[in-house]
């Protein structure tokens, strides 16, 4: 019998005036496949400190495209859940 994981990576950036300020990387991962993680690396500390709010809102988008791929993988873990109990 077939047995499958899901897992999602997404990886984004801050970017103010074409000068990316922060990476965000996050592993979304199935409940039988590891812990989820999210990163943020700052990437320029000059520019981050002059533009908190604008890194905080992007930080703020990309963590909610997270939980949207928890909610993705939780939907798929319960859809093959389903299908195995048949």
């Amino acid at each position: 019998m077939l047995e499958s994981t899901k897992s999602i990576t997404l990886t984004g950036k801050s970017t103010v005036n074409n000068q990316v300020i922060a990476n965000f990387t996050a592993n979304v991962f199935d409940d039988d496949a590891g812990n989820d993680t999210f990163n943020t690396f700052i990437t320029n500390k000059e520019l981050y400190d002059a533009n908190k709010k604008v890194v905080r809102k992007d930080t703020q988008d990309f963590q909610n495209l997270v939980y949207n791929a928890q909610d993705e993988i939780a939907n798929y873990a319960d859809k093959t859940a389903d299908k195995t109990n048949e």
